[in-house]
């Protein structure tokens, strides 16, 4: 083929990049491995550096398909010079003639065949790239983190989760279970996506949006019988006459009932006891507890007559949603409306 040089020519020749480096000198630090079965498979020194670029493929690709450079040339936006051009360079980086004339059109030689199913699969390869990227982008495939307080965790979180899995199958949802202030500082940082939690966060960052999704009430309970044991006596004596379970230092729920037990908070005998599960049973297989409860943690139980709540003026406990400021992927916005639509407050 023949024609005058264009500005569309080859810019340089598409490369992979090269991780050439001496024996034993570690490479740059990574922040995450991929598994080792994926990684042993590409880890390989035979990603040969091309002396062709897509462009000429895909210009190439459409010369062949038209068995016509003017017809090309009008579907590239291209000019008929700058086609030729790209045909050649491909002819000459791979030493083979591709097209032969046949009167005003162009056909594929034998070698030029063989060449052009190549070339099918490559561009082929480079769509299926793209549709990875999209998939991984939107709501095709990925993974988003989230993270609850263990109240959200146990009580919230997991019908929202049902929801969105169920509507977005192949998103993979990871759960961090951890204290509010924490849930909060790891959504801020952007090691979490987004997150749900009790109470209001001791130190909220500035970057985080908040929004109030539901809300519960704080009581102290006591089993049936160590309510009767005391008869008639007053709320005060009540507690007084108690041993109080704490179940998690400096939670939301503990600080409203500092508020609800006042001056006797710090006063009464305590038992320190790992979570808010065994602080329940507990008190339920037990006289002589009393605790703090998240009054949908004990509600079932209290309607059966297994618990009783002290009397005394509940504390609200509100649930946020958190995440950081501004736009996120589809499959995080898509999680983050379950989240501030789905819960309710009891």
């Amino acid at each position: 083929m023949s024609g005058e040089a264009a500005g569309h020519g080859a810019k340089g020749n598409g490369a992979a990049a090269d991780s050439h480096g001496s024996a034993g000198t570690p490479g740059p630090p990574r922040r995450r491995a991929a598994p080792s079965s994926d990684r042993d498979a590409l880890v390989t020194d035979s990603f040969l550096r091309p002396s062709f670029t897509l462009e000429q493929i895909r210009t190439f690709l459409a010369v062949a398909s038209r068995e016509h450079v003017t017809h090309a040339a009008q579907v590239l936006r291209l000019s008929q010079p700058a086609v030729t051009q790209q045909v050649q360079l491909l002819e000459r980086a791979l030493g083979i003639r591709l097209l032969e004339r046949v009167g005003r059109n162009v056909r594929l030689t034998g070698a030029g065949v063989e060449v052009a199913g190549a070339c099918l699969l490559i561009m082929r390869s480079l769509e299926n790239l793209e549709g990875v990227v999209r998939a991984v982008r939107g709501l095709d495939l990925g993974v988003v983190s989230i993270g609850a307080s263990p109240l959200a965790a146990n009580y919230y979180l997991p019908q929202v989760v049902t929801d969105f899995v169920a509507a977005h199958p192949r998103i993979n949802v990871s759960v961090v279970v951890a204290e509010p202030d924490d849930v909060c500082d790891q959504v801020a940082a952007g090691h979490l996506e987004c997150g749900l939690v009790d109470g209001v966060p001791n130190a909220p960052s500035p970057n985080l949006i908040r929004s109030a999704v539901a809300h519960t009430a704080v009581v102290i309970v006591a089993h049936p019988k160590h309510v009767d044991a005391l008869g008639e006596a007053q709320l005060d004596e009540v507690i007084r006459k108690s041993r109080y379970l704490s179940w998690s230092p400096g939670s939301p729920t503990e600080v409203a009932a500092a508020q609800i037990l006042g001056d006797h908070y710090e006063c009464l005998q305590r038992l320190e006891i790992g979570s808010m599960e065994a602080a329940r049973r507990s008190v339920l297989v037990s006289a002589g507890f009393i605790t703090a409860m998240p009054r949908i943690a004990v509600e079932e139980y209290v309607l059966r007559g297994a618990l009783v709540e002290l009397p005394h003026e509940p504390v609200s406990l509100p649930l946020f949603a958190v995440r950081r400021q501004g736009p996120d992927s589809p499959a995080v916005e898509a999680l983050w409306q379950g989240l501030v639509r789905r819960p309710k407050a009891d």
